[in-house]
């Protein structure tokens, strides 16, 4: 997938019906970090990719198990997966990690992707575009 079909597809807050899916765009993904909390952690705004891993470990209450893997109090992970349309490989191994058994939810925010292993949401794949 390129920019432009991301862009099109994608959907935004609007088109989200799911009470996890909002929470998670507006508390997680549309949230904004104020620059205290950015010091006090060490944060950089163009480190897009840091910056999701510590909103998703604050709002979640997870902990970093390994790099990129957050894991829940409820023992349910979340993986970030850097870059996943980078190249056709990434592309394949992408949709590969989705189609394990354990991986319940894909977000996709084109830069970053998400895995959710918890069992209480339902199987499916999502583009998000984030403003």
């Amino acid at each position: 997938m390129n920019r432009l079909q991301y862009l099109i597809t994608a959907k935004t807050q609007y088109d989200i019906q799911s009470p996890f899916l909002y929470d998670l765009y507006e508390n997680v993904l549309a949230a904004r970090l104020d620059r205290a909390t950015m010091k006090r952690e060490g944060l950089r705004r163009g480190d897009r990719t840091g910056l999701l891993k510590y909103k998703l470990a604050d709002h979640y209450r997870a902990k970093e198990a390994e790099d990129n893997v957050l894991v829940r109090a409820d023992g349910s992970h979340i993986v970030l997966v850097c870059r996943p349309h980078r190249n056709r490989e990434a592309e394949e191994a992408w949709e590969k990690l989705f189609k394990e058994p354990e991986v319940t939810l894909s977000v996709d925010l084109f830069d970053v992707g998400l895995l959710f292993t918890d069992k209480r949401l339902s199987k499916q794949q999502l583009v998000f575009r984030v403003f």
